[in-house]
């Protein structure tokens, strides 16, 4: 049995919770706690010199501790793990957990400031995927368990997707994905396995949404606008959860690009998706590598206009022939560029490499990765695409060995 124990917090850790000692000196990260607390806390699992807890009670909380908006937190829903701090409680945490994964993981003593591009803290999620109940009601994981957690009105969903949340029942189904154009306001619903009896909203018809099962997911559409174009995008291709996060996306990614390379000859857009950066950042000619089918085909429509000047290859970039290019932009999943992604970004003799990270700890390591293949690290922006919980979204921009001397 793992002992209660009283512990007062300091920092952030990158989970969501906070770091602090047990009473033999070990470091301890604490799940529910703030940063400035003194919680009573179960500890819940032991390696080495570290720990992990839980927050039982607060027995002296952070001023910035709020009552969280959302009633499915209490019930434990697993989504918005940060909605118990204040938004710029939220904010400042992050920004301590990019701070320490640039300095310790990457060990980049001196990093650029960081600018941080705040964005809507509610309704804003246009990307949401639901489990199913007995009954075929959509709700939420549990935050440490497969149990499910109802949300009639959840705080983040786009309103036409926390309709669909609240009022639709998919009988049969396991998992159900809500996509919402949020300009066009299509929606599109990917039920997994497949479609059988669904019970739409009140006041919703047929007409009013694309319902696909699983299978035929990468053949059905909707569409969005963002950076004043429109995109396509399947039911199984990637894209951002909200669409003002993309436009802030876009917008340092083009501005990033911009003052480091003016307009490229040559760019390569790695981990491409439907081909956003590819198609705004603006170059002579792009090349993009995307593995998943159904997003390069995506790509390949919303690249049309550019004509021979775009390729589009669907290709794992893990055994992608590096080609030449001026500026690199790489989105990678969470677990990052690593090793392997560093060394093909090298090998096209790149001067500007502009990385898309959602994941402090995989960005700390690829700028240190890129710092010792003789990068330099010149800007960092935050862009807080999940406000109430700990993801984040970070583009950094760097300088190639023949263009930071």
């Amino acid at each position: 049995m793992y002992p209660t124990v009283v512990l007062d917090t300091a920092g952030a850790e990158a989970e969501g919770g906070s770091v602090g000692r047990l009473p033999d000196g070990r470091v301890v990260f604490v799940r529910g706690a703030l940063p400035a607390e003194r919680v009573s806390a179960t500890v819940i699992d032991q390696r080495g010199r570290f720990a992990f807890a839980e927050a039982t009670e607060v027995i002296v909380a952070s001023p910035s501790r709020v009552e969280p908006v959302c009633p499915s937190v209490a019930e434990g829903c697993g989504g918005c793990d940060l909605q118990h701090a204040s938004v710029e409680l939220q904010r400042l945490m992050k920004l301590q957990v990019l701070n320490d994964a640039i300095r310790r993981i990457g060990r980049i003593p001196e990093p650029p400031e960081i600018r941080v591009v705040d964005l809507l803290a509610a309704g804003f999620r246009t990307t949401v995927r639901a489990a199913v109940d007995d009954d075929g009601s959509l709700g939420y994981r549990h935050g440490r368990s497969h149990e499910l957690v109802a949300a009639p009105a959840c705080l983040i969903a786009h309103p036409l997707a926390a309709e669909l949340l609240a009022g639709a029942r998919f009988p049969g189904a396991d998992e159900v994905t809500i996509r919402v154009g949020e300009r066009t306001g299509e929606v599109l619903v990917v039920v997994d396995p497949g479609v059988g009896r669904v019970v739409l909203p009140l006041g919703w018809s047929d007409e009013d949404i694309g319902l696909v099962g699983a299978a035929d997911a990468s053949s059905s559409f909707i569409h969005e606008v963002v950076a004043d174009r429109r995109w396509r995008i399947s039911g199984a291709s990637f894209f951002q959860s909200r669409r003002d996060g993309a436009e802030a996306l876009v917008a340092a990614v083009r501005s990033a690009v911009e003052d480091l390379a003016g307009r490229p000859r040559r760019l390569v857009d790695l981990y491409a998706g439907v081909g956003l950066f590819a198609a705004t950042v603006g170059a002579d000619n792009v090349v993009a590598v995307e593995a998943s089918r159904a997003s390069i085909s995506d790509a390949r429509h919303n690249l049309a206009d550019l004509g021979d000047r775009a390729r589009c290859l669907a290709v794992p970039v893990e055994r992608w022939r590096p080609s030449p290019a001026d500026v690199v932009v790489a989105d990678p999943p969470r677990a990052g560029l690593r090793r392997h992604g560093v060394e093909r970004v090298v090998a096209t003799g790149a001067g500007v490499v502009v990385l898309v990270s959602c994941d402090s700890g995989s960005f700390g390591r690829d700028a240190g990765l890129l710092v010792d293949a003789g990068f330099r690290l010149e800007r960092v922006v935050l862009v807080d695409m999940f406000p109430h919980s700990h993801h984040v979204e970070v583009v950094s921009a760097f300088l190639g060995p023949q263009r930071s001397t």
